[in-house]
């Protein structure tokens, strides 16, 4: 089986999980992004710090769980939002912890550590709040129309890339990436948003699904360049092997790492106006 076939398998199955488990519900969704952020936060430590024994993951590994679960659980409103106060100490914990470890430059553990929580495992804990938007029940329509823009934009950019692809976008992180490419994956993006998905979810108006359509494609894009600076940074070709022709959950997921956070800024906005 080459990487091509590997890639549309992993990709099937994995488009299916996502949205079999927002269809079926809030503890399914949950329980199948809290497993992904989990992994995406160890591959995350994995290249930052591949010599670090796996024995010292366990704490940050915890610490990301317990934020997710927290995010849920006040997301639904099973608990209290005070709850969320616990980021707190969680995050002092991080410090008590090198005190006692006695490892070599402390505040680049504690900083790789508080990192890793930010740029993997918060993203992902924002689906929770957008799941219960805007009415306070579970509704999966925002997250899937999230899903459902990301997949299309990166597909309208593969198939105009291919196509007319000649100006490159970022040549010195991603060579492959064209700015045709990219217009094109963000315009495949919002026309998808106007005459499919608004018509179907009516969450939103047709405007603001319009305005997050772009938001993701954009912000999708530059997500995946900056997963992609990352992995040159610790010098690795895959975050992991998790999904086979695809690599790892960093790499199948990177364009939503920085997409979710700039839609729910948008949305958390708009309820204010």
């Amino acid at each position: 089986m080459n990487n091509l076939q590997q890639r549309i398998i992993t990709g099937a199955v994995l488009t299916g999980l996502i949205v079999g488990t927002l269809v079926g519900g809030f503890y399914y969704f949950t329980a199948l992004f809290l497993f992904i952020s989990l992994v995406g936060l160890y591959e995350f430590y994995r290249m930052a710090a591949p010599k670090v024994k796996k024995r010292h993951y366990l704490s940050p590994l915890l610490a990301g769980a317990v934020i997710f679960i927290l995010c849920a659980l006040t997301a639904s409103e099973i608990i209290a939002f005070e709850w969320l106060e616990l980021l707190i100490p969680i995050c002092a914990w991080f410090f008590l912890v090198e005190l006692y470890q006695n490892r070599k430059q402390p505040f680049e553990n504690i900083g790789l550590t508080v990192l890793g929580l930010i740029y993997i495992t918060l993203p992902f804990a924002l689906l929770n709040y957008m799941a219960f938007w805007p009415f306070g029940f579970y509704n999966y329509e925002l997250v899937l129309g999230i899903f459902i823009f990301l997949w299309t934009s990166d597909s309208g950019a593969y198939v105009v890339g291919r196509l007319i692809g000649r100006t490159k976008l970022f040549e010195r992180i991603s060579p492959n990436k064209t700015i045709e490419g990219s217009i094109g994956g963000i315009v495949a993006a919002m026309l998808v948003a106007w005459f499919a998905v608004a018509p179907a979810f009516d969450t939103l108006n047709h405007i603001d699904w319009l305005v997050i359509a772009a938001i993701v494609s954009i912000s999708g894009i530059y997500g995946d360049l900056i997963e992609s600076l990352l992995k040159r940074s610790f010098e690795r070709k895959d975050s992991g092997s998790l999904l086979p022709g695809h690599g790892g959950v960093l790499d199948r997921f990177d364009s939503l790492i920085l997409s979710a956070p700039m839609v729910y800024a948008y949305i958390r906005i708009i309820q204010v106006w």
